[in-house]
């Protein structure tokens, strides 16, 4: 029988943007555990970008318009929510679709396992575009891989950036002090510059957080980037959602838990 609270004694450190931490951490300190928030980017809109006002203000123009994330329609907004015809619309995710929901937005296209560019691009909607006018609103330098294989398949790809990821400054003492103070016993990490931002603060105490630390992450990207630094304990969540990574978390310390089973190597 499962533990009343699984994560009783555990300290998880929660490296999400500060905005998208609380409903993950009220999950965490449910289950028993203590969330230790730190996060690892800030998000900034972009809000002075011709290309993308101009882009996103005629969403006639596009046969589809694709959302790569949360973000990406929280910092679109003040053009999205005065559409008054659209195109088909994808989103990368489950949390992506609801934050286009709220802004009144149908959405026609959303995987329903892996929350990532390839579980987009794996549906049939995607196998053939040629002649089509796809728009992807995303964050300034976001991966290639979506437009490249959008292009290859026989479309024209343009992007909307409407926000920049930034680095916040952390202490270096704060991470000397969380190892000394033995507070963390897993980390949750949901993105690739995330894990590099982790791996610059840690500096010299990467190795022996790599070695004895589980880290629970999103989808085989993140989980091969966190394999090939040296992580010993990788825990791959099958979703996105905070739920999904709360369930992962609780699986390393209550294995078979619910029948989870994540991916750890």
């Amino acid at each position: 029988m499962p533990h009343a609270n699984p994560l009783a004694g555990r300290g998880i450190l929660v490296t999400r943007p500060a905005a998208q931490a609380e409903n993950l951490c009220r999950l965490i300190e449910a289950a028993g555990g203590h969330a230790l928030r730190l996060p690892l980017l800030s998000i900034e809109a972009i809000t002075d970008s011709a290309t993308a006002a101009e882009a996103l203000s005629h969403p006639e123009r596009w046969n589809w318009i694709l959302f790569t994330s949360a973000n990406a329609v929280h910092c679109a907004a003040p053009w999205i929510r005065h559409w008054t015809s659209r195109p088909a619309v994808g989103a990368i995710g489950k949390a992506t679709a609801d934050k286009l929901g709220e802004q009144g937005i149908r959405v026609d296209l959303v995987p329903e396992l892996e929350f990532n560019s390839e579980s987009l691009l794996a549906l049939p909607q995607m196998a053939d575009l040629t002649g089509q006018k796809i728009l992807i609103v995303r964050g300034q330098g976001g991966r290639e891989h979506l437009a490249t294989t959008l292009t290859a398949r026989g479309g024209t790809v343009r992007h909307a950036e409407v926000y920049r990821r930034i680095k916040p400054h952390i202490e270096d003492r704060l991470w000397q002090q969380y190892w000394q103070d033995g507070h963390i016993h897993a980390v949750i990490l949901t993105s690739g510059e995330a894990l590099d931002h982790l791996h610059t603060g840690l500096g010299n105490l990467t190795d022996e957080w790599a070695r004895s630390i589980p880290l629970v992450v999103i989808g085989d990207r993140i989980r091969q980037m966190a394999r090939e630094r040296g992580w010993q304990r990788v825990l791959s969540a099958p979703s996105a959602t905070d739920q999904a990574l709360l369930e992962a978390t609780i699986a390393f310390f209550e294995p078979g838990l619910q029948g989870i089973t994540p991916h750890i190597i």
